[in-house]
């Protein structure tokens, strides 16, 4: 039987070296922490730690804004090396792509080395993580894989996604993976369970189809990701396949304090890592691991799209009824918090551009000219809202500038994936709004604008003005009074009946001021209006 050869050099499986009861090291993996890892050897020593737990939640804009203000605070530290400890079920790919690339890049840049610890889940998009760090170190209980991209289907059920996006990541691990010198198909097959890996003569390769594989002989494949089933790899086998750098083993360590977890900083040897050759040397190590602020866990809060859709529903709900019932002052405050902390949270994403607030300003005063100054019946805040909605889009949709596309391959890369889940956020959070603001204009809003129009100033109820306050019902106008809007109704505002100014509501319907009115019902002590067309039913 033929065996397809990889296109890339396969790597060979490495010698273990550097047993010493505490570690195994592989392959000139010692000469290689010597020379990318520097100390010095009067100390003392600075060592930065970032962690992701499975406690803290999946891998998402959050875990990517802790990343990001972890290494720029590390470029003013200066550690002589990171230590990104993993233990994750995965999460967001276009999240993960983003950190991973900037733990590469500040490797590159800085000079500072990433060591990734998986201190036992590295699966999915932390399989990708880990893959982006020049050197990899295993516990004992580790595993690394599994990480096909799925996205959310019917009744919340998670699917395999499309071949397009499959294809994407599965060349983004194995470009990852070859970065370190490490075997690009190994990564891969953490990414297709189709692919189908043996090792045949000290060797990974990949084949075309199962007939192929050796079962018999001396020489017999030892199947290593059989088809359709995602590649997971123990500690065990990823030392063995050149993936995992150092395996630790199980061994008493110091415990690290609350104390000392709450300011950051604790002796390196309480870490089991410190307790293997060349970094049991390092003199006077402290780890310094990098502790969100609360601004920042307030902005990793907002990130989630659970949240930004609720900032989101409250920013309509709270603008319209404001709108609605000028004056009552609580909507809009609503309103304004929400918006602020939309644009805060995008800021510290680094998600929002100036284009995207501009749009979302326009928008808003566009609906307010149209309400206000330049009524058009609606035509001109109907653009105001396009407007609105587009900065509002930009906002809460991040990664539409970074969509790749390729036709030749139908290749859509995570960015893409991660827009159309938060488009649907979007669009669901959109649905909710616009029946809740039915539901308003039918029921709530008129009896919130009749409780805003009890609190004036001024001399607006000047009786030498016309007004007579809608105290006695007996003395309003009855069903069927015609007059016309003085101040508009949206939908409470004031009418003229004989002259005489009132209090009234519409149905919840935008009436002008110079429209005439009909008297459709009392509402307790206040009138209720519709359009007049000037003859009576």
């Amino acid at each position: 039987m033929d065996t397809h050869e990889p296109s890339l050099t396969p790597v060979e499986l490495s010698e273990t070296a550097n047993a010493n009861g505490t570690a195994l090291f592989g392959k000139d993996v010692l000469d290689k922490l010597k020379q990318y890892i520097h100390f010095n050897a009067d100390g003392p020593n600075t060592i930065g730690h970032i962690i992701i737990e499975d406690h803290s939640g999946s891998i998402n804009q959050s875990t990517w804004l802790y990343v990001k203000n972890a290494l720029e605070a590390y470029k003013k530290i200066k550690p002589i090396f990171i230590i990104l400890e993993l233990n994750t079920p995965g999460g967001e790919v276009y999240a993960a792509q983003k950190i991973s690339d900037a733990l590469k890049n500040f490797d590159i840049q800085y000079d500072i080395p990433v060591v990734c610890f998986i201190n036992n889940w590295a699966i999915s998009a932390g399989a990708m993580l880990a893959y982006s760090c020049r050197f990899i170190v295993v516990a004992k209980d580790a595993s690394m894989g599994a990480a096909e991209p799925l996205i959310v289907g019917e009744n919340s059920q998670m699917l395999p996604a499309s071949e397009k996006i499959n294809s994407a990541l599965r060349a983004d691990f194995a470009n990852r993976a070859n970065f370190f010198g490490r075997n690009p198909l190994i990564a891969e097959a953490m990414v297709d369970k189709d692919l189908i890996l043996v090792v045949r003569n000290g060797k990974v390769i990949k084949l075309d189809s199962e007939s192929q594989i050796r079962t018999e002989g001396p020489a017999a494949d030892i199947v290593l990701s059989p088809k359709g089933k995602l590649l997971t790899l123990n500690a065990d086998q990823l030392f063995k396949y050149d993936v995992a750098d150092v395996l630790l083993f199980p061994q008493k360590t110091g415990v690290i304090t609350d104390g000392e977890r709450d300011i950051g900083k604790w002796p390196a040897n309480k870490l089991l890592l410190f307790h293997a050759p060349f970094f049991d040397v390092i003199p006077n190590a402290m780890i310094e691991s990098y502790q969100m602020e609360w601004k920042e866990r307030l902005f990793a809060f907002l990130a989630s799209p659970l949240v930004s859709s609720l900032l989101l529903l409250g920013l309509i709900l709270g603008t319209y009824v404001e709108l609605s019932s000028p004056g009552f002052g609580v909507p809009g405050a609503l309103a304004l918090s929400c918006l602020i902390l939309i644009l805060l949270s995008s800021f510290a994403l680094e998600i929002a551009n100036w284009l995207e607030v501009v749009l979302l300003f326009i928008g808003l005063a566009i609906i307010i000219i149209d309400l206000f100054l330049l009524p058009t019946f609606g035509l001109l805040g109907f653009v105001g809202l396009l407007f609105f909605l587009g900065g509002l889009f930009g906002l809460l949709i991040p990664g539409l500038e970074s969509i790749e596309y390729e036709v030749g391959t139908n290749r859509i890369n995570a960015a893409g994936q991660m827009v159309l889940e938060r488009f649907v956020w979007f669009s669901f959070t959109l649905l909710i709004a616009g029946a809740l603001v039915l539901l308003l204009a039918r029921f709530l809003t008129p009896r919130l604008a009749a409780y805003s129009s009890l609190v004036l100033k001024g001399n607006e109820q000047d009786a030498s003005r016309g007004y007579i306050a809608n105290d006695d019902p007996r003395l309003l106008p009855q069903v069927g009074a015609t007059g016309e809007v003085v101040a508009t109704l949206r939908p409470a505002g004031k009418i003229t009946i004989n002259d005489v100014i009132y209090e009234a509501m519409s149905n919840g319907n935008l009436i002008e001021r110079g429209e005439k009115i009909i008297v459709v019902n009392l509402d307790g002590s206040f009138l209720i209006v519709d359009k007049w067309s000037g003859e009576k039913s």
